[in-house]
């Protein structure tokens, strides 16, 4: 895999897109069962659905700030540049 220079707002934003994507898993953690739901024998309250859709606004807006990022203009593979900036966002400074 080649060496790649990675701009630290990217490498930011990336560990930022991580801590979201862990924030909408957790606000779907305590839903009930699909199942029930369909069943109408639980529902998601108001309160649980406007954590889920502000997670997921900041997890597209995240998304949206890495996809967009002229950085990738710049790369070779961006297959491997995206696997560089995963690994260089796990790498704890």
């Amino acid at each position: 895999m080649a060496d790649y220079d990675i701009p630290a707002d990217l490498l930011d934003a990336r560990r930022a897109f991580d801590e979201a994507q862990a924030g909408v898993e957790a606000a779907l953690v305590g839903l009930p069962s699909p199942v029930d739901i369909a069943n109408q024998e639980a529902e998601i309250s108001d309160e649980q659905q406007a954590e889920i859709d502000e997670a997921r606004a900041a997890h597209l807006e995240l998304t949206m700030l890495l996809r967009g990022h002229p950085w990738w203009k710049t790369v070779d593979n961006a297959h491997e540049a995206q696997m560089a900036l995963q690994k260089a966002a796990k790498t704890t400074d």
